[in-house]
């Protein structure tokens, strides 16, 4: 009878370690009594079943970062939708000579929808995740994934979130009666910053400077500056722990804003190891991306997709929903002053 021929060390590795793993994930079911222990060492167990060399970095990149900012579109979409049937509600009742029920105006509508704008930009931009500054893509080029398709859907929503929190903090301004103006009243201080920020990225993807997003850093950093002295004004003025929980949250979210950027974000401009990756385009163009789904910039660019992603998009979604509960309540108390 002729020989059969050897397997071939790494299959016969990954087939053992395959069944090895399986049998000891149904062992342990049998033999644990601990739900949390038993959850850990089946994780543990069937890791090799689908762990790559970066299998941790595509299971977030492809499921975990993409659920997280669709969630939140999902989220935002339902505030904006309960916040638009009260607005309706209120014009029906206004229109029929009845005083409304509900106290909510225009700005409730612009805090949701620029909520749901941004949350959609974020999911996105999860699921074409690309890295502008070195024309890079993880997915495989096209018309929707490309640095200038990226960078037109981040101009939209980074616009809108900006336009929420300052709808916000004017509209809380006033429930809370606070005399002197704060930042965010201020239009020009408002939309100026974002527009210099969003004009400084457009030309780093355009003319291939990365280095024009060390620029837009510092803009943001300023604006979260404003936001951060403006948050501070709100909570010093908070009587309800809802509103001294959301303000005091969202001072925390600017100060870690300025924070990101100055300590993680722009010093990879400055060090050496960073130059290649982080500043320097690899190859792709502003209209079509190089793929390469195991560049180490992903790992290195993985607190800034982590971030802006799961933890802007949800941020956003808060700020919504901290206003339908507590930024409705101010038009009872300031009639004239209400902006709707």
């Amino acid at each position: 009878m002729p020989a059969m021929p050897a397997m071939p060390a790494s299959q016969e590795s990954d087939t053992c370690s395959g069944s090895v793993s399986k049998a000891s994930a149904f062992e342990l079911i049998e033999g644990s009594d601990d739900l949390l222990l038993l959850l850990a060492k089946v994780v543990r167990a069937s890791w090799p079943l689908w762990g790559a060399q970066h299998g941790w970095l595509d299971l977030l990149f492809d499921v975990v970062l993409p659920l997280a900012a669709g969630m939140a579109l999902l989220a935002s979409g339902l505030l904006a939708a309960r916040q638009a049937a009260r607005f309706l509600e209120r014009q029906c009742r206004a229109s029929c000579g009845r005083r409304p029920r509900w106290r909510f105006g225009r700005k409730g509508l612009v805090v949701s929808v620029c909520s749901m704008l941004f949350a959609g930009s974020c999911f996105y931009r999860s699921v074409h995740v690309a890295d502008e500054g070195a024309m890079l893509c993880r997915g495989a080029p096209s018309a929707y994934n490309a640095p200038v398709s990226g960078r037109l859907v981040a101009t939209l929503g980074e616009i809108a979130l900006v336009a929420q929190i300052a709808a916000y903090l004017d509209d809380t301004a006033l429930r809370l009666k606070i005399p002197r103006q704060l930042w965010a009243t201020r239009k020009r201080w408002t939309y100026a910053p974002v527009l210099l920020a969003e004009g400084l990225s457009w030309s780093g993807v355009l003319l291939g400077e990365p280095r024009f997003f060390c620029c837009e850093y510092v803009v943001w950093m300023l604006m979260a500056g404003t936001w951060a002295w403006d948050s501070a004004e709100l909570l010093h003025k908070s009587a309800c722990w809802r509103d001294s929980l959301g303000h005091a949250s969202l001072l925390a979210a600017s100060a870690g804003l300025c924070f990101f950027n100055a300590c993680i974000e722009i010093p990879h401009f400055f060090l050496q190891e960073g130059v290649a990756s982080a500043t320097t385009p690899l190859g792709g163009s502003a209209f079509r991306c190089l793929q390469d789904a195991y560049s180490p910039v992903w790992l290195k660019r993985l607190p800034f997709f982590v971030t802006y992603m799961f933890g802007c998009s949800w941020s956003s979604v808060a700020i919504s929903y901290h206003y339908l509960l507590r930024g409705s309540r101010k038009t009872r108390r300031h009639p004239a002053a209400a902006s709707g």
